[in-house]
């Protein structure tokens, strides 16, 4: 049981610090984010998912004005 939340946290870790490279965050904030992927792991991965889509749809928002 402890085995499977400890790998799941890793790679919750792991996808937070890709997901913060991706969103443009400087190398400490990063390192923040794979440190609170290990510590509360799908929390975090839901506050960037989040910040993704926002990301995402800006993006879109500003191809289609300069369209």
């Amino acid at each position: 049981m402890t085995q499977a939340l400890i790998s799941s946290n890793v790679v919750s870790a792991f996808i937070s610090a890709k997901w913060a490279m991706e969103l443009g965050f400087s190398e400490g904030r990063q390192v923040l984010f794979l440190f609170g992927g290990l510590l509360i792991g799908p929390l975090m991965l839901l506050i960037l998912y989040i910040r993704l889509q926002y990301k995402y749809r800006e993006d879109a928002k500003l191809q289609k004005e300069t369209s």
